[in-house]
């Protein structure tokens, strides 16, 4: 992304950020110990920013110092809307999720631009978008991926494999996504239930697939245009493909009836009770009575372990970056290309300087 030009920009950037942290200028004026007047004439341009207000603006906004500094990649600021006082909340977390896109695509773009990350071809995408084509262009990513059937490991490297670099952050958000040059990259909301977090991913790797410039599902609630459902379609197929759905259910519902054998399939295909018993009613499988039924009865712990012999393990966890990317970083700091601090930044906190071999340089250029 490009370095900001002049203080103007620079202020407009504190400016969205302020008003996405839902603070006023005296707010952040008191927090980062500056007159309110000299917070007015920053966020005019017409006052410089030191290096440690920089910081202290970037700490008490909740954003890396790099945020304020950068302009984010033109497909997000297409879709942008302007963030004005007292924006709503939605828009507020869009540009919250905005901010932590942004950061990765930093950190993806330096990776690949060092050579130290190479991404993967993607799949083709389809000559045209219906719900046909979302099934057939689930079932040729997975072909990709080497699973074309079976449950799927970790998404965020499954993503890897489709040239999407995937990360989860502590929202209370679904996701976004933007493709750069057939660069892939999205984050996914941290703090919703882990098959919840699988069905957004698998949605940000359909509009990868889909070659969609910027999505976001921050403010879309349950609307569902033709794209989203198409997009619904390939999640489902994705994630527990029909084939695999109606053999388990031949082998094994007279055995433990419709309600277990899902709850069975939901705990192997790590998915959430709503999406697994909503595509056993897509498939015909259940009728809408029963459909209606089951998603009534939320599956608890002694459910899981009583047809799984345990519970699901989560997935997508806050921090989660895929295989590929946690190499590249590596690489990079064994190529002393990174500092200490920055391989910690990079790998969102799930690792830590003493965790890190010793030998390698301190000082890097990121």
């Amino acid at each position: 992304m490009e370095t900001l030009q002049s203080w103007a920009e620079i202020g407009e950037r504190v400016t969205e950020a302020r008003r996405a942290a839902g603070l006023s200028q005296a707010d952040l004026a008191r927090r980062v110990g500056m007159d309110r007047t000299a917070l007015v004439r920053v966020e005019a341009g017409e006052r410089r920013v030191s290096a440690l207000e920089l910081m202290r603006f970037a700490e008490q906004l909740d954003v890396p110092p790099a945020h304020l500094m950068t302009r984010p990649p033109e497909a997000v600021v297409s879709r942008r809307t302007r963030l004005d006082e007292g924006a709503d909340l939605a828009s507020r977390e869009r540009y919250r999720l905005d901010a932590a896109l942004q950061t990765h695509v930093r950190h993806a773009e330096w990776l690949v631009g060092r050579g130290f990350l190479s991404p993967s071809e993607p799949v083709p995408p389809p000559k045209s978008v219906d719900q046909q084509s979302a099934v057939d262009l689930a079932r040729r990513a997975r072909q990709a991926v080497g699973a074309p059937t079976g449950p799927l490991g970790s998404l965020a490297t499954v993503a890897e494999h489709l040239g999407l670099y995937l990360t989860v952050v502590d929202q209370d958000v679904d996701g976004a996504s933007v493709l750069l040059d057939g660069l892939g990259v999205a984050v996914v909301g941290g703090r919703a239930d882990p098959g919840r977090r699988r069905w957004t991913a698998a949605h940000e790797i359909g509009h990868h697939l889909l070659q969609d410039a910027y999505h976001s599902d921050v403010g879309i609630g349950t609307s569902r245009d033709d794209r989203e459902q198409v997009i619904e379609l390939f999640a489902g197929e994705f994630l527990l493909p029909e084939d695999d759905l109606r053999s388990a259910w031949s082998a094994g519902v007279s055995e433990l009836g419709p309600r277990m054998l899902l709850v069975r399939l939901a705990g192997r295909y790590r998915l959430s009770w709503s999406a697994v018993v909503w595509l056993a009613g897509r498939a015909g499988l259940t009728e809408s009575d029963e459909t209606r039924h089951l998603r009534a009865h939320n599956p608890v712990r002694g459910d899981f372990l009583a047809v799984c012999g345990n519970e699901p393990p989560p997935d997508l966890e806050v921090g989660a970056t895929g295989e590929q990317w946690k190499r590249a970083v590596m690489a990079a700091w064994n190529a002393g290309a990174v500092t200490t601090a920055r391989v910690v930044e990079l790998l969102h906190g799930t690792i830590t300087a003493d965790d890190l071999p010793t030998g390698s340089s301190l000082d890097g250029d990121l």
